[in-house]
């Protein structure tokens, strides 16, 4: 090979790994990304007195997203339990849209670390276009060992 065709090589095979590139960044920004995170809820001043558990959801999603659902995901089973009137950092209403790059967090008392054996796996947001993502953290473990 001469070194003309080395270039062109070389540059044919950088255009390439650039389109596939270009095409996996087009199609992640269509997709729908939250970002979901349980943690503890320590009530104070004359917030209710039940609430054990916040749940922080950002969209990381290029575009806004409405998050309908959250609730919990047991172990080894499909059952969940929805949280029906969780209650907003902002006193918002819920459901709740979240326009790109924004943030709510939701509060509730804890749910049921066990249901019929099972003991709670994680939590989730469900997008009113039906996208489910979930969430996990250490404190969610705490919570579904106490009983």
């Amino acid at each position: 090979m001469t070194i003309f065709e080395t270039i062109t090589f070389a540059v044919a095979v950088l255009g390439a790994v650039l389109g596939v590139i270009n095409t996996w960044v087009g199609l992640s920004k269509e997709r729908v990304k939250l970002k979901v995170l349980p943690r503890h809820a320590i009530p104070v001043g004359n917030a209710p007195q039940n609430i054990q558990l916040s749940i922080d959801i950002v969209n990381l999603s290029a575009f806004p997203v409405t998050v309908s659902e959250i609730g919990v995901f047991y172990s080894g089973t499909k059952k969940r339990s929805v949280i029906p009137n969780p209650i907003t950092s902002d006193g918002g209403a819920f459901p709740r849209r979240l326009e790109p790059r924004s943030a709510v967090t939701l509060y509730t008392e804890k749910p049921r670390a066990v249901i019929d054996g099972h003991r709670m796996k994680c939590v989730f947001a469900k997008t009113d276009c039906g996208v489910v993502q979930k969430g996990d953290s250490p404190a969610l473990r705490q919570m579904a060992v106490e009983i």
